[in-house]
């Protein structure tokens, strides 16, 4: 008993230790589940100072046929009144779409004084209204930089009579010297922010996408506001 006795009061003197630190802890912070961790800014997009020649044009029918069905409007998220830059060489692309596409769809880039298209494939036409995604990476395509590709996607009414049918355009060029790391360093939900403030248009908007499960959107539509994209714009305040 002399031996066994010291252990045991040994063995208490530490457990009571334990859990005075424990009792120290402070506890944990609970947060709302709706509370985001932090309040970030809606994006400002701030156009490069010497843009690129080019813009966006939407894309409505100009046909004179009158169909059963309402044809639907394409808009494509880009500026409207000059090129839109990325930083990187395999950007992501997105398009709004005002309804279910009931005809074939085309996604198409052409670089200037090329007579042939550096793209021009049939892409899945989409089913319903909204904002689709399009990443050249997939095909196998590159930008090279300086260069002001003309992006386009199409609602293809007749191919027999290419003015019928439904063609948004936009341009982009890629630029390599427009540091766009900076935005890996901060949270997603301000990446858009960051981008777009550094001019880097079409890198503000896919990371605004990326996010917009964490900011509700809000990203995502103040760029979309800025960018003047009525159609997209109805979309989103209503959805």
């Amino acid at each position: 008993m002399r031996i066994i006795v010291p252990v045991l009061l040994a063995l208490v003197v530490a457990a009571a230790d334990t859990v005075i630190a424990l009792a120290q802890s402070p506890p944990p912070v609970q947060r709302p589940i709706d509370e985001p961790a932090e309040t970030a800014s809606p994006p400002i997009y701030k156009p490069p100072l010497r843009g690129a020649p080019g813009g966006r044009v939407g894309g409505a029918s100009r046909s004179a046929v009158r169909l059963s069905t309402p044809l639907p409007v394409i808009e494509l998220l880009a500026p409207s009144d000059h090129a839109g830059l990325t930083a990187t060489a395999t950007p992501t692309l997105l398009f709004f779409v005002s309804r279910p596409v009931a005809w074939p769809t085309q996604f198409t880039i052409s670089a200037p004084m090329q007579p042939a298209p550096v793209l021009e494939i049939t892409i899945p036409s989409p089913r319903t209204a909204g904002i689709y995604t399009l990443r050249p990476a997939d095909y196998g395509v590159r930008l090279r930089p300086g260069v002001a590709y003309t992006w386009s996607v199409s609602i293809v009414l007749d191919a027999r009579a290419w003015s019928r049918n439904i063609v948004a355009t936009a341009t982009i060029v890629f630029d390599p010297t427009i540091n766009g790391s900076a935005a890996l360093a901060v949270p997603s939900r301000r990446r858009a922010a960051v981008l777009a403030d550094a001019g880097l248009w079409y890198d503000a908007v896919a990371a605004a996408a990326d996010a917009q499960h964490l900011d509700r959107r809000a990203g995502l539509d103040a760029l979309i506001h800025q960018a003047d994209l009525s159609e997209a714009t109805h979309y989103v305040q209503d959805d």
